[in-house]
């Protein structure tokens, strides 16, 4: 009976896994769960499972966009999104997509995101004790990053609780996601004239790319491009406010990481791994029927892959509670796996290890004001997001030893 399986999602903190993923990844790795639409899916949370769903084309990403076919939530997104790299293949987009945020790009360079990190840091470092890190850094650096990357001009209309109110899932996102989708797709209706006038940042060389295939309509454009906006704004909010709750709760990590900077880049990579990132899970529908970890998928399933799940399976990670930023067998699947795999793989560790980096260089010290049980993360998004994170600091100059940690 489906009122006998287990409700999904289970958990939306970031900052630990739900007992209930960590008990599959080990033990079950394929099970029965009822969604948020009250229909059943496989949930996936098993890293061999996992790898293999995402890299099997009979497990269909873009079937999910179909009314017909079951699904976690009751919003469908615009098809655009659900099949984003064919749209910007279409559009002769790809390459420029993969440039844009591949090893090479020239938008964000280390050495541009720690300059936009002080930036944002020195405002705040100024203010009162305790002061909020969601709203005083992480939100303003990521969206400081995000509009750099993509050539587009700050909008205080498109602020931070229509960027997360997209991301809604779960009971009355019927209510919020449609209207903020709309405020987001406005924007880059206004914006695009001056995309197509002066070529600026990612966005202004795909927009003369897309005009010149002209097999996108300028709805399908707005919503391509909208989808880059909040993709590349959630990844750094969501790592940025789990990973430094992470590092505030282990200050032998911190205080490594402070006297060896060169390790920041495999820290990241360990934190990417042990962060919880979704509020829900990747969804596929099955085009025919498929065994999974030795379970029967039947043709027209929904099938939701944990990647949270994944990256803490201890066949693959020992210990995988532990943060080990000595880890070097880390094979985790927080971009996701085969050929939907994020094309900013490259791009985001880049930019969280110098936004972390730069964060510990100005603070001598930084601690959580509250208990870490007393963070209350925002429910029913598609991303984990604290909704604030008390803290207090000393700066660098003003530590009385160099490198201690509160």
């Amino acid at each position: 009976m489906s009122e006998d399986f287990p409700r999904f999602p289970f958990s939306f903190r970031g900052d630990r896994l739900a007992p209930e993923l960590a008990e599959m990844a080990a033990h079950r790795p394929v099970r029965r769960v009822i969604t948020n639409t009250g229909t059943p899916a496989w949930l996936v949370a098993g890293h061999e499972e996992a790898t293999a769903v995402l890299r099997d084309r009979r497990f269909s990403l873009s079937l999910t966009s179909d009314p017909t076919t079951p699904r976690q939530d009751d919003l469908l997104p615009p098809p655009p999104v659900t099949d984003t790299l064919n749209y910007f293949q279409r559009a002769g987009m790809l390459s420029e997509l993969h440039r844009g945020l591949g090893p090479n790009q020239q938008y964000l360079t280390a050495g541009t995101v720690a300059g936009i990190t002080r930036q944002v840091l020195g405002p705040f470092l100024a203010g009162e004790q305790p002061g909020d890190l969601v709203s005083g850094f992480i939100v303003p650096v990521s969206r400081a990053l995000t509009f750099r990357l993509l050539g587009l001009t700050d909008d205080p209309r498109l602020d931070h609780e229509v960027l997360l109110g997209i991301f809604r899932t779960g009971p009355n996102c019927l209510e919020h996601v449609p209207e903020c989708w709309q405020t987001g797709r406005d924007y880059i209706y206004g914006q695009l004239p001056r995309l197509r006038r002066e070529k600026s940042g990612m966005l202004g060389r795909m927009v003369g790319m897309a005009d010149a295939s002209g097999v996108l309509t300028e709805e399908e454009l707005a919503d391509l491009f909208l989808f880059l906006v909040i993709s590349q704004y959630g990844n750094p909010a969501t790592f940025l406010g789990a990973a430094t709750v992470a590092l505030m709760r282990h200050p032998d990590i911190t205080r490594r990481l402070r006297a060896e900077p060169e390790m920041m880049p495999q820290a990241v990579e360990e934190l990417l791994r042990w962060t919880a990132f979704l509020g829900d899970g990747l969804p596929r529908i099955a085009r025919e029927d498929v065994t999974v970890g030795g379970v029967l998928v039947r043709r027209g399933e929904l099938v939701l892959v944990s990647t949270d799940g994944a990256n803490h399976d201890p066949r693959v990670f020992p210990d995988p509670q532990r943060i080990d930023i000595d880890r070097r067998d880390n094979p985790h699947l927080r971009f996701s796996h085969g050929r939907h795999r994020c094309p900013g793989r490259t791009l985001a560790p880049m930019q969280a290890a110098a936004t972390l980096r730069t964060l510990l260089e100005e603070t001598g010290e930084l601690s959580l004001a509250v208990s870490p049980d007393d963070i209350e993360w925002h429910p029913y998004h598609a991303i984990t997001m604290p909704r604030a994170l008390p803290v207090r600091w000393r700066t660098a100059e003003s530590s009385p030893a160099a490198g201690a940690v509160g």
